[in-house]
């Protein structure tokens, strides 16, 4: 199977109309978990992920009430329905006929058992009664229980009534003449189901979630869930229990409500089968070799003997409150909001199935839809909100063939509608085909930063200084630039880079860089034009789009200066006895002047000079020292201007002391 859907998804990958690159989506469905974010209506889905025709969902019979809390069935064939909020008993014959068997003064009846003979108990709330209706007799009230609420009634191999009870919670045994013998009372607030297996009698509880092995003063605790309430307890394969739980609601109507199905061994091994957060779990019921699971939504579910669920109808305006297997296998759900019995019908419905709403993230031109089945009709509509409202396009033509292309107009948003025919037809998978629209590059900075090498010492920056005075030059201290950039692309495709300069004077824009994937570099700057240079940076998608598709950004940097050249120095001296008083006149073309220093006789002292006006911040600064009380004989003085961009200028003087 797996292979035949990769070779499938190939397939319809070569089927898709030719586009490239992050905008070509492909939204492909295949698999139970992701067809139940759908809606069926007549379409099951099965374990591995097939839709088909689902057993139609027919209505039975109906009952004056407003719901129906417990089934039962007698030797006849004859169906037995426990309602609420009116206290009543139906009959129902095989044709679906009702009729009221008795009017109880109770607001609920909300459980039903027959024993051999015929007679039917009934448990009612708020009065916690037991009544009997033997066959052809009028009801009579067989025990007061003592509690609230009779949730569940059964009866063992040898005919004896038991009843499961709440507020307060309890185990009882009812004698023929109404006679109570409490077997079990624990700390639960209600006790919801009972069951015998195997001789031994099982009760599941609501509060903490527990499963109790009931045996008088032997009562043990079998197994705890982590959901509040147990609803439902059956036999399955080998003793096993299988268990229906559910959580807390938290107070939010419409919130998660945790729903779970546990397989329990004798040895009360449990390992939790199922589990779905989003559906209330209602009733479960053993079919072949499996579990029906009846949920919130009209969905009874049918999980196998490894526990995959499958959908085997959906009726979203019914709500399940009990299911019943018959003699026959005729399996009858009752409705929790109104008096209404349904059976699942033998024969498939003509059904369809909507998915969920995908989101293409962006307006998308549709491509094609194609897809593995028998039978299929499909539809599409789109729009450009989360959910299909008036702004939507309509459900397009119905298309037969695979491979067609999508007809609703261009969108961010899409569905599809499926339509099966009767019996064979199914559907194993699905895939839409969408080219979102290209949208232009995003470059949000351009940062132009001089690129700062580790910091020579004083020393070596005058030793170098000096070197360069010595050989009659000047040093250059900077010529690198690091450049960083952000960028991005709405389509989320890889970009490409260029990088232009325009220089001082210049009207057009030179090329420095091409095709950098990189968002940042390098940038030697030695062989630029100096002055007051500008940058364009141009971000494309070309590398994943075709020539005629491409789209491009440019974004342009600040003027900033390119100086490689150092300050000019000019010094003049003038010699009093043993002061020599020094002139200083610095000028660079470009940047302003940050730093002047000298030394003498190559010392490796260096001694900062004031600007004459007190700050050095312009291209031409004067400055005046004055070296004092120097020894007799010649003397080198060494003057070194820094611009703002570290670029070092130098000038030395000899002078001589008598």
């Amino acid at each position: 199977m797996k292979q035949a859907i990769l070779m499938y998804t190939l397939l319809a990958l070569l089927l898709a109309t030719p586009v490239s690159g992050q905008r070509h989506k492909v939204w492909t469905q295949f698999g139970y978990d992701a067809l139940t974010d759908g809606r069926a209506y007549g379409v099951s889905i099965t374990a591995d992920g097939t839709l088909r025709p689902a057993a139609a969902l027919d209505s039975f019979a109906t009952f004056e009430a407003e719901r129906v809390w417990s089934l039962a069935e007698d030797e006849t064939g004859m169906l037995y329905a426990a309602t609420g909020d009116n206290g009543r008993l139906y009959t129902i014959d095989a044709q679906g006929n009702s009729t009221l068997l008795f009017d109880s003064p109770e607001i609920s009846l909300h459980s039903l058992a027959l024993d051999e003979e015929g007679t039917l108990y009934a448990g009612s709330a708020p009065d916690g009664i037991i009544y009997a209706i033997p066959p052809g007799g009028p009801p009579t009230v067989l025990a007061h229980t003592g509690s609230h609420y009779v949730w569940d009634l059964a009866l063992d191999d040898l005919g004896r009534l038991y009843a499961a009870t709440g507020e307060p919670a309890s185990v009882l045994r009812v004698a023929a003449d109404g006679a109570i013998e409490k077997l079990f009372e624990p700390t639960d607030r209600h006790l919801m189901t009972l069951l015998f297996a195997d001789g031994a009698l099982y009760a599941s509880s609501a509060q903490k979630g527990r499963i109790y092995h009931v045996d008088g003063d032997h009562s043990r605790l079998l197994f705890e869930a982590v959901e509040e309430e147990i609803n439902g307890l059956v036999r399955g394969d080998a003793g096993a229990l299988y268990a229906s739980a559910i959580g807390q609601v938290n107070g939010d109507e419409n919130g998660p409500i945790p729903s779970a199905v546990y397989r329990i061994t004798p040895d009360g091994a449990a390992q939790r089968w199922w589990s779905d957060s989003h559906v209330l779990l209602r009733d479960i019921a053993p079919a072949d070799g499996g579990l029906l699971v009846a949920t919130d939504g009209g969905r009874v579910l049918y999980l196998d003997a490894q526990g995959r669920p499958g959908l085997r109808t959906q009726d979203e305006n019914f709500r399940t409150s009990r299911m019943l297997q018959t003699a026959d296998g005729a399996i009858y759900l009752a409705d929790a909001h109104s008096g209404e019995l349904r059976r699942l019908g033998t024969t498939s419905a003509k059904g369809y199935y909507e998915s969920r709403v995908e989101d293409f993230v962006g307006h998308t031109r549709w491509g094609r839809v194609t897809w593995r089945g028998r039978d299929v009709q499909l539809a599409t509509r789109s729009g450009n909100s989360p959910e299909p409202d008036a702004t939507w396009s309509a459900w397009s033509a119905m298309q037969r063939e695979s491979g067609s292309i999508i007809q609703s107009p261009a969108a961010r948003y899409v569905q599809y509608r499926v339509e099966l025919g009767e019996n064979d037809a199914y559907l194993e998978h699905i895939a839409l085909h969408g080219l979102r629209a290209n949208l232009p590059p995003q470059i949000a900075s351009l940062e132009i930063q001089p690129y700062r090498t580790p910091q020579r010492s004083g020393n070596q920056q005058q030793q170098q200084a000096a070197q360069q005075q010595r050989s009659g030059g000047s040093t250059q201290a900077r010529s690198l630039y690091r450049l960083r950039w952000k960028a991005s692309d709405p389509n989320g495709e890889e970009l490409l880079y260029d990088l232009y300069l325009r220089g001082e004077r210049q009207t057009q824009w030179k090329e420095v860089h091409k095709n950098e994937e990189r968002t940042s570099l390098l940038w030697e700057t030695a062989t630029m034009p100096e002055g007051w240079t500008q940058l364009k940076l141009v971000a494309s998608d070309r590398g994943e789009n075709p020539p005629e598709e491409a789209l491009s950004s440019e974004y342009m940097s600040p003027l900033f200066a390119i100086d490689n050249s150092p300050p000019h120095v000019e010094i003049s001296a003038r010699v009093q006895d043993r002061d020599v008083q020094i002139d200083i006149d610095v000028s660079d073309r470009i940047s302003a002047l940050k730093k002047v220093q000298y030394s003498i006789d190559y010392g490796d002292e260096e001694f900062t000079i004031a600007a004459a006006d007190g700050v050095y911040d312009s291209r031409a600064e004067q400055a005046q020292c004055t070296l004092s009380n120097l020894s007799v004989g010649e003397h080198v003085i060494a003057v070194q201007a820094w611009d703002a961009l570290d670029n070092i200028g130098t000038e030395q003087i000899i002078v001589q002391i008598d």
